[in-house]
């Protein structure tokens, strides 16, 4: 009877993989023990290596990382690793690789995430889940929104919140041009952020509208960000910005990346964002 209750009251085995098969829950690694850490291209799914990463370098962030957080940004790791083999998420595979340029640059973020204010913030084109989820993970009193068009990204990342237990996420499928007209999101999130996702003009038009007077937009951008923000001057005073501040950082193996702080002091005309032809064409 016991061992009845025992059984009843386990959780789920978590599911690891997600594709876009007619059944999109079976892992593609064999099935033997030999190759159980191996997804189905042959990929490395190191658990280890990169929670050791994480927690070597997690103070770089400002996070005070507690056991649940790492074992399910742990969990996050091996679902999209495992899940690449199936639908493109990342080129970024290796554990360490991942802790380092997914998940502590992601966290950076976290130093705009005051502990005692429980901002919004919307992630626009968050493709695999960067920089959202592992934001949402260590900061699981703060509310976020992603929103992605392509379909397949957009059920990876419903996959991924059930699976790894994210629930302070809402999870969005529009096109960001589209969304910016709409009144659920039209300036209600203190922060709006995008990373690898358009050109920094482009962006301003995507995410601007999003903000709330007094917000920011926080583009997350590598090196060479210099001629993207001399670029966007004008994109930034079209759609009601002004440029901040830079605040450059180095992630561990040197590579060097940026956010650049744009705050929002003058409400978007009813015009931006614009068509996405426009946008394209015929950017600020």
């Amino acid at each position: 009877m016991l061992d009845f209750l025992k059984r009843k009251k386990a959780e789920p085995e978590k599911q690891l993989t997600f594709s876009s098969s007619p059944n999109p829950y079976i892992d593609d690694a064999a099935e033997d023990d030999d190759s159980a850490n191996y997804t189905g291209d042959g990929v490395l799914v190191d658990r280890s290596l990169f929670a050791r990463t994480v927690e070597k370098h997690i103070g770089q962030t400002g996070i005070e990382l507690e056991e649940t957080m790492l074992d399910m940004l742990t969990d996050y790791y091996e679902i999209v690793v495992r899940s690449n083999a199936n639908i493109n998420l990342t080129a970024i595979t290796e554990a360490e690789d991942f802790a380092c340029k997914h998940i502590i640059d992601s966290l950076m973020l976290a130093q705009f995430l005051a502990p005692s204010n429980k901002k919004r913030l919307i992630d626009v084109g968050t493709g695999a889940g960067f920089p959202t989820l592992p934001l949402a993970i260590t900061h699981p009193d703060h509310l976020f929104v992603v929103i992605e068009s392509m379909n397949k990204r957009y059920e990876f990342v419903k996959f991924a919140c059930k699976n790894v237990g994210i629930n302070n996420i809402g999870i969005n499928r529009y096109r960001a041009e589209e969304a910016g007209h709409r009144a659920l999101f039209r300036e209600k999130f203190e922060f709006a952020t995008a990373r690898a996702v358009a050109p920094l003009n482009v962006l301003c038009e995507y995410c601007l509208p999003m903000v709330k007077l007094g917000g920011h937009f926080l583009a997350m951008k590598g090196a060479n960000y210099q001629e993207e923000l001399a670029g966007a001057k004008n994109a930034i005073f079209q759609c009601g910005g002004r440029f901040e501040e830079v605040r450059e950082y180095t992630l561990p193996g040197g590579d060097k990346r940026a956010i650049i702080v744009i705050k929002k002091v003058v409400p978007c005309r009813s015009s931006v964002p614009r068509r996405t032809a426009l946008i394209k064409n015929k950017p600020f």
